[in-house]
């Protein structure tokens, strides 16, 4: 199955990308993507182990199922002031 993964703060300046296809097995989960992003792209494991994921615009855990198609949030952590 395909998702849409949209990257945004940190996670976009490190990945050099605003969103990207990420191709998984069906019925993969989150925690499946987080494992093939570090994978991947290494430079993100440390920021994927502190982020939020969210799959239509809803925050979910590691064991939430992906479906075809759906739109996934990379959310790093923010600071403020």
């Amino acid at each position: 199955m395909i998702v849409k993964l949209l990257l945004f703060a940190a996670a976009k300046e490190i990945a050099g990308a605003e969103q990207m296809e990420v191709s998984l097995d069906d019925e993969a989960t989150i925690g499946d993507l987080k494992q093939f992003l570090a994978d991947k792209h290494p430079s993100l494991k440390d920021l994927i182990d502190k982020s939020t994921f969210a799959v239509d615009q809803e925050y979910v855990r590691d064991e939430k199922v992906l479906y075809h198609e759906a739109e996934v949030g990379f959310i790093p952590p923010v600071s403020g002031g």
